[in-house]
């Protein structure tokens, strides 16, 4: 895959930001991440749109602006199917999880043709990808000679699910594992998760690991304060597989008692 050197991180006063909502980059032939503005949301989501033959699949669809503004999503991604000459592509909306900052462009993508949105919550979750025996079960898309595996990764929300593209090695992570402050929510399935997470990763190739944030500095162990709209100095997006690995071995190290723990390149934050 291809990564820029560095993502557009947002501006010392966005009142003056000139930069576009979508920074859209081409990780590989049939891959592409679109970051949102920091000038937009704070929370600067990454949302991710993967080809194949027969139809399209959009990871997550953004957050809310901060200021009220429209959010061009729908213009972004029909800019690449444009690109493409994929216009009349089957656009099939899916989501790692149901916080608001990944659901948002829902019904401002809903109103194209061709295009079908998958609800967020459980049920409609594991019936799209045929996930049974949840949290333990798996699931499959198919998006013509392009497979991916989805599975259940509860703990920072109950309908988590991370998607692993058999096609790059990508494992798509969304809010368990990135470079940034992990909130969990409900420690003993977060830890589940997390070990879930990684013995898969054990056993099927992981080239990357790409979660939806970036939040910590390149300085190891350094954070952004939460709310920032200027991160001049980010980490990667990027993480490996063994990430993966470290963060099973820090959920299992914490064992019952979570506590705060801060890592080179994230820090897990268990919240009431």
């Amino acid at each position: 895959m291809d990564f820029p050197a560095r993502w557009i991180h947002g501006s010392p006063d966005c009142r003056w930001d000139e930069n576009p909502a979508f920074q859209i980059h081409r990780l590989a032939g049939d891959t592409y991440a679109l970051r949102e503005n920091k000038c937009y949301s704070f929370e600067a989501p990454f949302l991710y749109l993967l080809f194949g033959d027969r139809m399209a699949l959009l990871l997550d669809s953004g957050a809310e602006p901060d200021d009220g503004r429209p959010l061009p999503v729908r213009e972004a991604v029909e800019g690449i199917l444009a690109e493409r000459g994929a216009e009349s592509i089957h656009l099939r909306v899916a989501h790692t999880h149901s916080h608001g900052d990944h659901i948002f462009g829902d019904a401002l993508l809903a109103a194209r043709p061709n295009t079908e949105i998958v609800g967020a919550d459980l049920e409609s979750v594991r019936a799209a990808f045929g996930i049974g025996g949840w949290p333990d079960g798996t699931g499959s898309i198919d998006l013509g000679d392009r497979r991916l595996t989805v599975f259940p990764i509860p703990g920072h929300e109950p309908s988590h699910v991370a998607f692993h593209d058999e096609a790059t090695g990508t494992l798509f992570t969304g809010d368990l594992l990135y470079p940034g402050l992990l909130t969990v929510r409900d420690w003993p399935a977060y830890r589940a998760s997390a070990a879930r997470l990684a013995a898969f990763a054990r056993v099927h190739p992981v080239s990357w690991v790409l979660g939806c944030h970036i939040e910590m500095r390149r300085e190891a162990g350094r954070l952004y304060p939460l709310g920032t709209t200027w991160q001049p100095d980010e980490h990667a997006l990027q993480l490996g597989p063994e990430h993966v690995e470290e963060l099973h071995e820090v959920c299992e190290a914490l064992g019952d008692v979570p506590r705060a723990e801060v890592r080179a390149d994230f820090a897990v934050q268990p919240v009431s």
